[in-house]
Parts: structure tokens; sequence; C-alpha cells
């Protein structure tokens, strides 16, 4: 409750000052739980209008909100406080790198369909529950292409289709999925929630047939090796980072992973840090370089000597593995 009435604060001088803010994801959900407590929030994710980002970025500096430089991305800014919770600024509702160049207009429509809510004593803009929906299945998808997401996204889906189902358009998300193309993908996710949650799928979704359901144990495993938020297994967590192809789909997936754990451990020359300018300058010292990367990250202190190593022997099968799982669902 100290967070939510916290981030109330927060949000009234966000509408003080004028700048429209679409609340996402937890901040949301939460309301569907049987005591929203239940869903506990690590963070608020926040969407603003691109050309309000630095009003935002002022007004969170101005209430003691550092910036944290090291977790700059694509689509959002980490803001941090000793006291308050932490939160996300995007500009983009899902992260880019390898998904559909069109989300712009999905981007532009979320805006136009928003539907106001209360956040404590704040009214603030949400999603509409179709676009929610959508939103949910896109960030499994770009989390799972990451490193993995765990069973509490997959509880967020379920409990806004059990409680909100019937205000949803499903054939118009049905549209929208494959336009932006996460069809697959959504249908599988909707599929596994009823197998582990005995939650109903919508007529629209379950006529639709897939092949190779046997993948859908493999995503089940996949899932349950992340716990409740994902990133649990650090080994399978490196090799899921280089099983997805942030350029293009591959052709093929074993080829494709394999190529990638290739370049993670013998990377280009000049996309080493500085350390390495030795090589940039005398390639012929390469070999050493690729060297001094592999030892330096064998005693990085952010992982045991032990998951390294396990990571070396296991990467390459892991990122094939998860590679045609991804190739499976479309990704």
């Amino acid at each position: 409750m100290r967070n939510i009435y916290n981030l109330a604060k927060i949000f009234s001088r966000f509408n003080d000052e004028e700048i429209p803010v679409i609340v996402l994801k937890g901040l949301v959900v939460r309301n569907f739980y049987p005591h929203p407590e239940q869903r506990d929030m690590n963070d608020a994710d926040i969407l603003v209008h691109k050309e309000d980002l630095k009003k935002a970025k002022c007004i969170l500096l101005d209430l003691g909100y550092s910036q944290l430089e090291d977790h700059a991305s694509s689509h959002h800014i980490v803001f941090y406080h000793y006291t308050f919770p932490i939160i996300e600024v995007h500009w983009h509702i899902v992260k880019r790198d390898g998904f559909s160049i069109d989300l712009d207009k999905f981007e532009e429509d979320v805006w136009n369909n928003s539907i106001k809510i209360n956040v404590g004593d704040s009214e603030v803009k949400s999603l509409c529950y179709e676009d929610l929906a959508l939103h949910l299945c896109m960030h499994m998808a770009s989390h799972l292409a990451a490193n993995g997401f765990g069973l509490r996204q997959l509880c967020d889906l379920v409990l806004l289709v059990e409680n909100k189902g019937n205000e949803i358009s499903w054939i118009s998300f049905l549209d929208k999925s494959k336009k932006y193309g996460f069809e697959k993908f959504n249908v599988i996710i909707f599929l596994l929630c009823n197998r582990l949650f005995n939650m109903k799928v919508p007529n629209e979704l379950i006529n639709i047939k897939l092949d190779q359901v046997k993948y859908i144990n493999l995503l089940i495993d996949e899932i349950l090796k992340g716990g409740v938020y994902g990133k649990k297994d650090v080994v399978n967590a490196f090799g899921n980072q280089i099983a997805f192809n942030y350029e293009c789909k591959d052709n093929n997936a074993t080829l494709g992973a394999i190529k990638r754990y290739i370049r993670f451990m013998f990377p280009r020359v000049e996309c080493m840090s500085y350390k390495y300018n030795y090589a940039k300058i005398c390639k012929i010292l390469i070999p050493i370089a690729w060297f001094h990367h592999l030892i330096a990250g064998l005693f990085r202190k952010e992982y045991s000597f032990i998951e390294k190593s396990k990571f070396i022997i296991r990467g390459a099968s892991i990122s094939v593995k998860k590679n045609k799982l991804l190739k499976w669902m479309e990704l």
C-alpha cells in the first residue's frame, strides 16, 4: 500500500504538469488478484510520449530519483529512489530489437484506446483490456527471446482473461496479433495457460490448429526453470540470450544458434571494449585478445565459476534447443 501511495504522489505531479501517462502491467493487473498485495511489484512501468520524456525525467529527478545509466535501453529508462519504487519510463511499449517495425501503429492505437483508472488518489490512463492482453503477450515474447520469463507473467494474463475477457474482442485481438507478428506465440501462450491453470481459452483462439504440440512441454520446462520471475537458472539465461537472432530470422535454427555461441565466445574485435585496443591496432594479436576475453569472463564475480563453466560446456546445446522453440513459435 505504501508503494501505491508514493506512486500516486508521483502521478499527481505528472498530472499537474499535464504529462499523459499510461500505467503498464503490474499497476493494472494487481487489481484482478483476490488481494492486490498478492501481486508484488519490484518496479512500476509507465509509458509516456517520447516528446514528454525530458519533462518526465526532470520531475523524477526533482523528486529525488536517480537515473541508472547502465540500464538505458532501446525502449525505456530506469529510475531509482531510496524510498519510492523503482520506475521504468517507457517511450516504446515493447522492445523493438528483432520484432515488427509496424509496432508504431500499435503504440499510436494504445493511446487512442486507453481508459482511465485510479492509482491511489491519482487518475491515470491504462491500456484498454484488449491492448493490455496483447501487451502482456508481447512482453512475454520479448522476455522469452532475451532470457526467459516466469510464472507471474502467465498469472497476470490468466487473471485478466478471467476478469475482463468478456470485454475483449478476441477477433480484433487475433487480427492485431497477426499484424504485429505474434499470432502463433499468443495462441500457444493461451493454450499453455489452459494446461497449467485451467483457463478457458476464447473460442476464436481455440479453433486454431498447431503442429508439433510437443514443444509445449519444452516451453513449460523453460518457464518452470525461470521460477516466479524468470532468470533463475543462470546457465539457461546465458544460453537464451544467444538463441534469438535480433537481426533476422534464422533459416537453420541449429546453425544460427551455434554461430552466435561462437561469436559470443570469440567476438569481433571491433565490438570488444577498450581493454582490447591492442588487438584493434595489431590484428595479429586477436587470438590473444580472445584468450584475454575468456579468462576475464571466467573470473568476473557476478556469477560463480561453476555456472560459467557449465555455460561453456552446455551453452551451445541450450541455445540450439531454445532457437528451435523460438522458431516453432515464429518469433
